[in-house]
């Protein structure tokens, strides 16, 4: 955090006269020797928030909130006290004391400068001159008037290679405006990075532009739809949301922000009064930006697109969303329809109805969606809800809600609760497996040392089961029957199996006469398995742990390509879980043959 000394803190005092710092954000009328207007911390329609001109301080006699001017724009902006005083001092001119720990050491601010007189050159463009009347045509079509445009600072980035290049060059480095994104080099020639394209600033919660999107209005072919701004110093894009710089106030008052998809849509919201919109920049909504929303308000309404993407990612932000403690609420537009769409086909009333009065409760929605064109009679079916049900449930949900929409999947399934119920605490255990070795990934045990330390006793089973096989009748079924799950390490071992195997099939008897016939190129080790050895009975025993032994190596060996796949596959999050849960499935096979081993062990 900023640290500022005495003498400058009241510097800024000085210089951050209240009704100015208020009025920026807060419509204030004379009120006797006061100011007053509606609280912006709060939702109400008769003014209960008065500023003092004269003491320099604010006071909201609805909600009880009440300071000074720093402390107006800590809470307004949701600034630590230190951003706060760097605020109004970057908003007044008050320049650092050497000895401040605020003064920049890097570029930052310089940077800030540069993207903001870049903002306004693509505003110069649509707006005032010549070069931008495609652009402003195409969007005053879909509605918006020269007012919205300047409010969400919406400009224009020419035809030309290198416009923005050559009028930022002559005050800035050209490695300055290739560390901000704003421009490209292809050997000595710069060119901008953003041309012929629609411009939305992208700003932090200060209100300071950090970076660029750029749209396509002509319906150019084989050319992105969105270009952003590469990552800087200043931007990156996981990090952000759109428009909420401006939504901040209206989220306090309506102690709620609505999350939307695209900046059409939160522009489209705003013209119908839904102001604290803010949207994600058409990307999948990340932790950071879910924290980020959690600083400001603790209610989201998701209002993507109705289409079964906007579905998909609704279900996806959800979890994200719970992930960090929001209370989330769904506005689902009918018909396929994205919010911008909804409100030019239908109407602003129409809109605001939509989140007032119809609005879906999270886990409502997340159930209706995977029960969703699945048919609830088959078996299949059932089981793919189900696991999907589990899924979120685990992330998201408290006992609580858990029991409800098990005893709902219950009823609607005709499933016995108590089943479903075992079902779920399996697939908590399975899941903390999974937890477990994502969290100690470098933890894996190393399977491939394992196999080389028990070798000697894998080779040893191998040889003693084909002995078997060859000479004892009584093995050959016991055998069979547990052929696809045993693996015999060494490779000719395994072929000399599959031959005695496919002998047995083919003429129903192993005998000396076939085996000299079939095995020609055996060595004088090999042969010793096939010899009858006086005073050696069947054991079957002997037999039964030989195999166990080779289940073992099998269960290792798919480990071992279980890990591969998890470490290098490309996989995705569901791909990666249930190679996880196969990894630990085997290690329960393993584990269970070993306990029963030693059970032996000690009852001898």
């Amino acid at each position: 955090m900023a640290r500022f000394s005495t003498q400058k803190v009241e510097e800024i005092k000085q210089a951050a006269d209240i009704v100015d710092v208020v009025s920026e954000f807060v419509s204030l009328q004379p009120a006797g020797k006061n100011m007053k207007g509606l609280c912006p911390f709060h939702n109400e329609k008769t003014p209960s928030f008065f500023v003092s001109k004269e003491r320099q301080l604010f006071n909201c006699f609805g909600c009880g909130e009440k300071g000074n001017a720093i402390q107006f724009i800590s809470k307004y902006k949701h600034l630590e006290y230190g951003e706060a005083l760097k605020y109004l001092a970057d908003k007044y001119g008050i320049e650092p004391d050497q000895n401040d720990t605020f003064a920049k050491s890097d570029h930052s601010e310089k940077y800030f400068r540069i993207n903001e007189l870049a903002k306004q050159f693509y505003s110069l463009q649509l707006l005032n001159l010549e070069t931008g009347t495609e652009a402003l045509k195409y969007l005053k079509s879909r509605g918006l008037d020269e007012q919205i445009l300047n409010y969400f600072e919406i400009g224009y980035a020419t035809k030309q290679k290198n416009a923005l290049w050559e009028s930022l060059s002559k005050d800035f480095h050209d490695y300055e405006l290739l560390n901000l994104g704003l421009v490209t080099k292809s050997q000595e020639e710069y060119f901008d990075v953003f041309r012929n394209r629609i411009i939305f600033p992208i700003k932090n919660e200060a209100g300071k532009v950090v970076g660029f999107s750029g749209r396509i209005f002509n319906n150019e072919d084989n050319t992105a739809k969105y270009v952003n701004s590469a990552q800087t110093d200043l931007f990156t894009k996981s990090d952000v949301l759109y428009n909420l710089d401006k939504a901040i106030p209206f989220i306090n008052q309506n102690k709620r922000l609505v999350l939307m998809e695209g900046f059409f849509d939160v522009i489209s919201a705003y013209t119908a009064d839904v102001k604290e919109a803010v949207c994600s920049m058409g990307t999948a909504l990340t932790l950071n930006q879910a924290r980020l929303i959690k600083k400001h308000t603790d209610n989201v309404v998701i209002c993507y697109d109705g289409d079964d993407a906007g579905i998909r990612a609704t279900y996806k932000a959800l979890i994200l969303l719970s992930q960090v403690g929001l209370d989330v609420k769904v506005a689902l537009m009918p018909d396929n329809l994205d919010p911008d769409d909804f409100i030019r086909k239908n109407s602003k009333e129409s809109f605001r109805s939509v989140l007032k009065n119809k609005l879906l409760d999270q886990y409502d929605f997340v159930y209706e969606v995977i029960v969703l064109k699945k048919d609830l009679t088959k078996p299949a079916e059932i089981e793919k809800a189900k696991l999907a049900l589990f899924e979120y449930l685990d992330k998201a949900a408290s006992s609580t809600i858990r029991e409800i929409y098990l005893k709902k999947f219950s009823n609607d399934t005709k499933v016995n609760y108590e089943d479903i119920l075992a079902d779920y605490h399996h697939f908590q255990i399975d899941n903390a497996k999974i937890r477990v070795i994502k969290q100690n990934k470098d933890k894996f045990q190393p399977q491939d040392k394992i196999l080389v330390k028990d070798q000697k006793d894998f080779i040893l089973a191998s040889k003693t089961v084909i002995s078997y096989y060859a000479l004892f009748e009584e093995s050959r079924d016991i055998i069979n029957a547990k052929i696809d799950h045993i693996r015999l390490s060494d490779k000719r071992y395994r072929e000399l199996l599959m031959a005695l195997t496919a002998l047995y099939k083919n003429e129903g008897i192993i005998n000396e006469m076939t085996i000299k016939r079939d095995f020609f190129d055996l060595n004088e080790e090999e042969l010793e398995l096939f010899k009858v050895k006086k005073n050696k009975p069947f054991v079957e025993k002997e037999l039964l742990d030989c195999l166990e032994t080779l289940i073992i190596s099998k269960c290792l060996h798919d480990q071992i390509e279980l890990k591969k796949e998890v470490d290098y596959g490309n996989l995705t999050i569901e791909e990666r879980d249930d190679k996880l849960r196969k990894y630990f499935k085997l290690q329960d096979d393993i584990n269970y043959i070993r306990r029963k081993r030693n059970v032996k062990k000690t009852n001898n």
